[in-house]
C-alpha cells in the first residue's frame, strides 16, 4: 500500500531499537568496565556516557518509528539514521587506518554494525521512496 511502512522496515526499527538500547545502557552505566573489557584507549567517562545517552535517544526514535504506519512520519528518522551511520563509519574507519590511534579489534564490531545499519536503512529509504 502506497505511503505505508513495509513490515521489513518495521522489523529493522525493532532490531535497531534493541541494539541501541543495549549499547546505550552499557555505555551509560558501565562505560569504564566495558571499555576496559574491550581495551578501548583513553576513555573519558563523560564522553562515553554521552554516547550512551545518544544511543538511548536513537533507540527511542526507532521504537517510536516502529509504532508508526506511514512512511512520511518516519522518513526523517531514516534519514537521520543514514547520516549517523555514514559519519560514524567514516570516523571509525579513518581512526582504524591512522597509525596514531591504537584501537582494539572490537572497533571492527562497531564498524560492521554501523555499515550494516547504513546499508539497510539506505536500501529501505529508496524502497519506500519508490512506493
Amino acid at each position: 500500500m502506497a505511503g505505508q511502512i513495509s513490515k521489513q522496515l518495521k522489523i529493522l526499527f525493532l532490531v535497531h531499537f534493541f541494539v541501541c538500547i543495549i549499547l546505550g545502557l552499557v555505555f551509560l552505566i558501565f562505560v569504564e568496565s566495558f571499555t576496559d573489557l574491550i581495551q578501548w584507549p583513553n576513555v573519558d567517562p563523560v564522553a562515553g556516557r554521552l554516547l550512551g545517552a545518544s544511543l538511548l535517544a536513537f533507540s527511542t526514535s526507532s521504537l517510536l518509528a516502529w509504532r508508526e504506519t506511514e512512511w512520511l512520519k518516519v522518513k526523517l528518522i531514516v534519514q537521520m539514521e543514514i547520516v549517523w551511520c555514514a559519519v560514524g563509519s567514516i570516523v571509525l574507519l579513518i581512526c582504524v587506518f591512522t597509525p596514531i590511534f591504537l584501537l582494539p579489534f572490537f572497533t571492527w564490531v562497531f564498524i560492521v554494525l554501523l555499515l550494516f545499519f547504513l546499508i539497510v536503512f539506505v536500501w529501505f529509504y529508496f524502497q519506500q521512496e519508490k512506493d
